[in-house]
């Protein structure tokens, strides 16, 4: 069902309302300004700016009383921009990885939810694995999980819903600190049919300019099929292509 079928909260919108149309306008506006631009009363505008201040997606100069964005409003449209960037830079060289390799490959960042597929590229096989984007992986189990938790602080890894769940969180406990230095100390991670049996992988992460984890890249195969060698052509490919994507980011 669309949005537009659903029952929605009238505030969120109108709020959201009042954040568009303030983008639309010439910088930092007076209140009335910024009401009469939104078709809203004076004040009732000003109730929903108190509550947008509140949450930091508006602030106020003190000098003249104007209306601008705060720091979560810029925050969240750097996200977005970066994210973009992610999917727009990312899909290219996902795609030649794919073409290169002939492997199913997919791309996936981090979220409040735990390590998110974003695009995923199959290859034609008798039979075919497909995760839909939007996908979330195991932190432990999967390859792509395992770069999460081996290049991201502790303090984000522990905020993963499913570590709430007391079997994953025994799993993770197997993980040891030193599991995890290794994998960052060799630049990959491997399963062994640890997720899915019969099926490997292999994750290299994308590195932004502060050496910090932006995104990752994995390859996944039949085992016995997918080169999992760590001097091996997938490794390689995956890492060139890690690096290139870093490189496209800036």
């Amino acid at each position: 069902m669309s949005a537009g079928g659903q029952i929605g909260v009238q505030s969120v919108e109108i709020a959201g309302n009042l954040l568009k149309t303030l983008a639309g306008l010439d910088g930092p506006q007076s209140l009335s300004t910024l009401s009469a631009a939104a078709g809203l009363a004076p004040a009732k505008a000003h109730r929903y700016l108190v509550s947008l201040i509140r949450t930091g997606l508006i602030e106020q100069n003190e000098a003249d009383g104007r209306y601008d964005f705060g720091g979560a409003a810029r925050m969240i449209g750097r996200v977005a921009l970066n994210r973009l960037d992610l999917v727009r830079i990312g899909s290219q060289i996902l795609t030649k990885l794919r073409d290169d390799l002939r492997e199913t490959v997919f791309m996936g960042v981090w979220t409040p939810q735990g390590p998110m597929v974003l695009q995923w590229l199959d290859v034609i096989r008798a039979v075919s694995l497909v995760i839909r984007p939007g996908s979330i992986m195991p932190l432990y189990t999967s390859a792509f999980g395992l770069i999460c938790a081996a290049y991201l602080p502790e303090d984000i890894i522990a905020t993963a819903p499913e570590l709430r769940e007391p079997q994953t969180a025994a799993v993770g406990s197997r993980k040891s600190s030193a599991d995890l230095v290794e994998i960052r100390r060799k630049g990959f991670s491997i399963v062994r049919g640890e997720l899915i049996q019969g099926l490997d992988a292999l994750a290299v992460p994308v590195l932004d300019p502060m050496n910090e984890m932006v995104a990752c890249l994995t390859a996944v195969g039949p085992s016995g099929s997918l080169d999992i060698s760590e001097a091996g052509r997938v490794i390689a490919s995956l890492k060139q292509a890690a690096a290139e994507f870093s490189q496209a980011l800036g």
